[in-house]
Parts: C-alpha cells; sequence; structure tokens
C-alpha cells in the first residue's frame, strides 16, 4: 500500500490536487471574506454580490469537506465510527455541492438577464424584478433540493438501521451515503447545466440581434452594449466549458467505476477541483471590486 502511494504518478496526481485545492480555498475564502466585509460595513448586499457570497461560501465549504475526506485514500482507519463520520461528511458535501450549482447557475442568469435586451413583456418585467427574483429564486432551488432529497437521507438511515439490526458490518457492506446521493447529484448537475446553456443561448442571440440592428442603422459594431455582450458571453462559455469537467469529474465518482488511491480516483477528484479554483479566479478578476482589493493586499 505504501509503495503504491508513494508511487510517481500517485505524487503528482496528489500535488496538482493540494495545489488546486489550495487555490480553490484561498480563492472562494477571499471572495467571502471580502463581499462578507462589505456586508457588515454597509448593512446591505447587492443581489449580485449576495448570489457571489453565497456561492463562494458553499464552495468553500464543499472544498474544505473534500480536504478532511481526502485520508480515505490511505484508509487511515476503517473503523465504524470513522465510517459514520464519512457518512455524515458525505451528506453535508452533497447538500453544498447541491446549493454551489444553484448559486452559479442563478448569478449566470442574473448576468444573462442584466445584460440582454428582447422586446417581449415578460422579459421585461424580468429585467426589471431580476434583483429582488434572483436570491429568492436560489432560496427556492435550494428548499426544493433538499425536499426532493430527504428520500434518499431517510433511505439510507433505514438501510444503516438493517444493517444494524441484522449485525452486518456497515463497512464493508451497508450501502454508502454516496450511493443514495449519486442520482440526485446528476440529476441536479444535469438541470443546472441545461439552464446555463439556455442562459448562454439567450446571451447569443440578444448579441445576433444588437448587431444585426447595428449594421442596418450603419452604425459601428463595437459599441458599449456589444462589449458587455462580449465579456459576458466569453465568462459563461468559459463557466460551461469548466462545467463540462465538473461534470465529467461526477460522473466518474459517482459511478463508483474507479477504485479509492487509484490515479484515476484522483484525476476526478482534480476535474472537481478545477471547477471551483478556476471560476473563483475568474470571478475576483473580473469582479471590480475584489479585482481592486486584491490589487491593493499585494
Amino acid at each position: 500500500m505504501i509503495s503504491d502511494i508513494l508511487s510517481p504518478i500517485l505524487i503528482f496526481c496528489w500535488i496538482i490536487l493540494g495545489i488546486l485545492s489550495f487555490l480553490a480555498l484561498l480563492g472562494n475564502g477571499f471572495i467571502t471574506a471580502v463581499i462578507g466585509h462589505q456586508w457588515l460595513q454597509k448593512g446591505k448586499i447587492a443581489p449580485c454580490d449576495f448570489l457571489l457570497s453565497a456561492l463562494s461560501t458553499s464552495r468553500f465549504l464543499v472544498q474544505l469537506i473534500s480536504v478532511f475526506g481526502y485520508p480515505v485514500y490511505f484508509n487511515i482507519s476503517w473503523s465504524d465510527v470513522y465510517y459514520y463520520i464519512l457518512q455524515v461528511m458525505n451528506f453535508i458535501w452533497s447538500f453544498f455541492a447541491i446549493v454551489s450549482l444553484w448559486c452559479g447557475t442563478w448569478l449566470s442568469i442574473f448576468y444573462c438577464v442584466k445584460v440582454t435586451n428582447f422586446p417581449n413583456r415578460l422579459f421585461f418585467w424580468l429585467k426589471t424584478r431580476i434583483n429582488v427574483l434572483a436570491p429568492r429564486l436560489l432560496a427556492m432551488s435550494v428548499a426544493v433540493s433538499t425536499i426532493v432529497s430527504l428520500p434518499s437521507f431517510l433511505s439510507h438511515f433505514e438501510n444503516r438501521k438493517w444493517c444494524n439490526l441484522t449485525e452486518i458490518h456497515p463497512v464493508n457492506n451497508c450501502p454508502k451515503s454516496i450511493d443514495f446521493f449519486s442520482p440526485l447529484l446528476l440529476a441536479f448537475t444535469v438541470i443546472n447545466f441545461s439552464l446555463n446553456v439556455l442562459a448562454s443561448l439567450l446571451l447569443l442571440t440578444s448579441l445576433w440581434r444588437h448587431t444585426r440592428n447595428l449594421r442596418k442603422n450603419g452604425a459601428a459594431l463595437k459599441d458599449l452594449s456589444t462589449h458587455v455582450h462580449i465579456k459576458v458571453m466569453k465568462f459563461l462559455l468559459f463557466y460551461l466549458f469548466l462545467y463540462i469537467l465538473y461534470f465529467t469529474g461526477m460522473v466518474l465518482g459517482t459511478a463508483n467505476i474507479l477504485e479509492f488511491g487509484t490515479p484515476g480516483r484522483l484525476v476526478t477528484e482534480i476535474l472537481l477541483s478545477v471547477f471551483s479554483s478556476a471560476h473563483s479566479t475568474i470571478l475576483i478578476l473580473t469582479h471590480p471590486k475584489l479585482k481592486k482589493t486584491l490589487l491593493f493586499a499585494f
């Protein structure tokens, strides 16, 4: 076991995973600290910053739980107590992973609605109300996700109770909590990815309509609105690319195809950490207040 852990490929994977985990914790912690400090100072927070702080906080907690769960690769202890601690960590990790997905989705939709322009009454109403609707929609999404997850939660504890009554050793025979939450995690990941794709398509359509109108009027194609459209479009496309990597890692991780401690399993963890670390970095560099605070700190 020790020789496998110390193999060059595994050492390289652990180094990459350690760097990405550190960047994810640092980046999301920085966003939460800066926005939280401003919130305490002003006593209020903009809807965009609220979504951003909720996203960074949930991702920070997800990454923190993952870091504490990494010792499972080394099989440090497989006692019943250690097993049940891992189950609790799996539940908490799954919850905050779902929350982070919804936060990222509603943040993308918020940017999309703010930038796009369509001659539609419903869209105009949504554009004027998005500041109020976005936090409420986030709360509703998290609440619905929690309610939908309750049957899996109860089912897991019923199975664990059965294992205890039949004296089956939980470590080797009882199903893990992640086995119950895998279908839900994948379902919520697909739903959120679809909503992000829809937001990107709406933004692309709005950009195409805007540039077409500019050509008809003989105006310059590079006006302020076009610049904003392209900037947000790049942000959303990059987010979708990272989302694909995250979804790939989620599928491989929850399918239980790869064994713990193998390079392939570590690659799935790397894909999950890339999403959090890279996106938090982009958020900091594209957010005026965060970027200013970062430059001032250095």
